[in-house]
């Protein structure tokens, strides 16, 4: 392996530090930005560099500033420096928003931005609910559903309809884009 660079352990305690702000586990962020536990795990302990669609899907989930990651760097030598604001840079321009389609398998990557966007949404509307102590019956009774739907709606076992999210919405007073964006 090689050697940790002082960037990158940053990046990564900050990522852990967000985490853990929202009492999230590492699992649950995976399903966010679509890794496997094992290469989050490495990115927290600052083992790997972090790809920017990864930083720039935490930032949306966590709705920060891809800055923040930056924050509370070490000095660094003038090289490392440069490295950094190159990496910043790249992190805060990148238009990575396209879809790359499989001409094999074209529903592959849209399964995977579904799989992104519902496992976010997830999280939004469980973390909403206890921001507000709210009880899972609450929520299940506006929708008119039974409380196991609900349940199974947070903890990802049954995917979240546009219906449901828009009732959602409503139920908080937000907007839909504040739960799947």
């Amino acid at each position: 392996m090689e050697k940790r660079r002082p960037m990158d352990i940053t990046i990564g305690k900050n990522m852990t530090e967000l985490r853990n702000k929202f009492n999230l586990t590492q699992k649950e962020i995976c399903g966010v930005v679509g890794v496997k536990s094992s290469t989050y795990k490495h990115y927290e302990l600052g083992d790997r560099m972090v790809p920017i669609s990864v930083l720039q899907d935490l930032a949306k989930f966590y709705r920060v500033s891809t800055n923040y990651f930056f924050e509370n760097m070490p000095e660094f030598s003038a090289k490392e420096k440069i490295e950094l604001n190159k990496y910043a840079e790249r992190v805060a321009n990148s238009t990575h928003k396209y879809i790359t389609i499989d001409l094999q398998n074209p529903t592959r990557g849209l399964d995977e931005l579904e799989s992104k966007i519902q496992a976010r949404s997830r999280l939004r509307i469980k973390n909403l609910r206890l921001e507000n102590n709210k009880m899972q019956k609450d929520i299940a009774k506006y929708l008119g559903i039974d409380l196991s739907t609900y349940n199974k709606y947070e903890k990802g076992s049954r995917k979240l309809s546009n219906d449901v999210v828009k009732k959602i919405a409503e139920y908080y007073n937000i907007s839909v884009s504040d739960i799947v964006d």
